[in-house]
């Protein structure tokens, strides 16, 4: 018998856990269950004739949980999601935004052909999600031969298109819903007479005008607010906005480095709880982050660098789309293959788990956050193996999931 490598135990709660990193399985067991783990994982149990029913049904339920195996495990160490820059051109000046730059709009965007060659390397690498960024992505005239590319001659399963919405080209997303299983309009306004936040004003009626455009086009609209302080308190707002448009919803909260202009975003600890309690109620996710409705998910990192990585419009390579700087850059897809700027370049990525982020691993909930985002702990820190700065919100969040999951079951 073959145990994971990728399994770990801990308590939530005083309850005896375990975990598996490799398809997020999250087992709660008795303390019976337990020691029969022990013995199966020290091959203590060998033959299957031997056990009791309940024994026999709770073996069964770690082999198809990929707990233990009767063949050894293969490492599964691949790249599953890829976010692919098209170009730095954006209409908008977004407060915070971690692709904004002031000779951005003066920048030259890979070739088209230079862009298929990255998306055929993302192929060969295994990717399953891949997520087309900017920038703005419908400032790119070849936008439709891109998608086409990537959905047709490459396959890849699911592909996002993550735009700003102030672009209504009627050509462009008349052709979208074909080669793009999900278009992701973020949004900072959740009414017309409500002041923008952290975008440019007067752009809300334009925004639900392409996403009404998008919808009567056959694409799948998902909409994305950015949470901050100024707007913690109105969440709710966002959800009622989705329905009103016949679009479904999940949040990003906003990671910047909180300095000069940006502190009046920040949120409080009045915010945290708010933030932690409506995505508990409204069982919505929050991007980037392990909040996911109201799951429970076996995560010991982000995936930066492992599960993850980015690609700039020069064709840079990076751990992910909010470490792209210089100091993380793996190598260039016009050098190298994916694999081989990870297994080449990517050793510091490679060792990190929320075991050895500083101040994450005595918190029982660290196998359920993952020890949240390297990125933010950057911003925050300039040490990715610092806690991300909303780990109070995590905590709160995973906290009162736990409590309210136990206690119903």
């Amino acid at each position: 018998m073959y145990i994971n490598p990728d399994v770990a135990y801990a308590k939530v709660k005083d309850i005896d856990m375990l975990f598996n990193f490799d398809n997020g399985v999250v087992a709660g067991i008795d303390q019976r269950g337990l020691a029969f783990y022990k013995d199966v994982i020290s091959h203590q149990v060998s033959e299957k004739n031997q056990l009791t029913d309940e024994e026999s049904d709770f073996f069964n339920y770690l082999i198809e949980n990929e707990f233990i195996s009767d063949s050894p495990f293969i490492k599964k160490d691949q790249v599953v999601t890829a976010y692919l820059h098209l170009t730095n051109r954006c209409n908008l000046h977004c407060v915070g935004c971690y692709s904004y730059d002031e000779k951005r709009n003066r920048d030259e965007d890979l070739t088209l052909e230079d862009m298929l060659n990255g998306i055929r390397l993302l192929k060969d690498a295994g990717i399953e999600n891949l997520v087309f960024s900017g920038g703005e992505p419908l400032l790119r005239r070849d936008l439709i031969k891109i998608l086409r590319f990537a959905k047709v001659e490459c396959q890849i399963p699911n592909i996002v298109l993550i735009t700003n919405g102030t672009v209504y080209n009627k050509t462009i997303i008349s052709e979208m819903s074909k080669f793009v299983d999900t278009v992701s309009v973020s949004v900072d306004s959740y009414s017309a007479e409500c002041p923008s936040f952290i975008r440019d004003s007067g752009i809300f009626n334009r925004i639900m005008d392409t996403v009404s455009l998008l919808k009567e086009n056959g694409n799948n609209v998902n909409l994305i607010p950015t949470v901050h302080h100024l707007n913690a308190d109105k969440l709710l707002e966002y959800v009622n906005l989705a329905e009103k448009m016949g679009v479904s919803v999940s949040f990003s909260i906003l990671s910047a480095c909180f300095e000069g202009e940006m502190k009046r975003f920040l949120p409080n600890a009045k915010d945290i709880r708010s933030i932690s309690n409506f995505m508990i109620d409204s069982d919505l996710s929050l991007e980037d982050s392990a909040i996911r409705g109201e799951t429970l998910q076996a995560e010991n990192y982000c995936g930066a660098g492992k599960t993850m990585i980015s690609i700039g419009t020069d064709g840079n390579v990076y751990p992910c789309h909010m470490l792209m700087e210089e100091k993380f850059c793996l190598g260039n897809i016009k050098d190298h293959t994916i694999v081989h700027m990870r297994e080449n370049t990517n050793k510091l990525f490679s060792s990190i788990s929320v075991d050895n982020v500083k101040g994450c691993n005595r918190c029982e909930y660290k196998y359920l956050c993952g020890g949240g985002c390297r990125a933010r702990a950057y911003m925050k820190h300039r040490d990715i193996y610092k806690k991300d700065p909303y780990c109070e919100l995590f905590f709160n969040y995973y906290e009162n999931l736990t409590t309210n999951l136990f206690l119903n079951n």
